[in-house]
């Protein structure tokens, strides 16, 4: 059911895009050289805080809805709602464009991970 200004997601699609995300935010955070042991104790499941350390880390050219996206898939997916399909969050784009930032983030990702991680100057 889509509610006032969004449209509501099945929760096992949002689950699977926030498991896409995360990896590919820790993908990039390890090839900077952070590791898993810190991504686990820092970031946990908590892709507003892997977002800004991926960013800090100097990954760019990120899609422009990312962190909308991630705003409302993030409390969902930290708490383990999603994964007991307890949650189905209501985004403020369609689903399909929710498929196209995710692809967008793993885009970029893996032209970062190609250019050895370098940062834009």
């Amino acid at each position: 059911m889509a509610q006032a200004g969004g449209s509501e997601i099945d929760g096992s699609r949002a689950y699977f895009l926030a498991i896409a995300i995360e990896l590919a935010l820790k993908a990039y955070l390890l090839q900077r050289g952070i590791s898993d042991d810190w991504n686990r104790i820092h970031l946990r499941h908590d892709l507003n805080k892997a977002l800004r350390c991926a960013r800090m880390a100097g990954l760019r050219h990120l899609p422009d809805s990312l962190p909308q996206l991630i705003s409302a898939l993030s409390p969902l997916y930290a708490s383990g709602a999603l994964s007991f399909g307890q949650g189905r969050p209501v985004l403020l784009m369609t689903p399909e464009a929710a498929d196209e930032v995710v692809s967008g983030l793993l885009s970029a990702v893996a032209a970062a991970m190609d250019d050895n991680g370098q940062a834009d100057t």
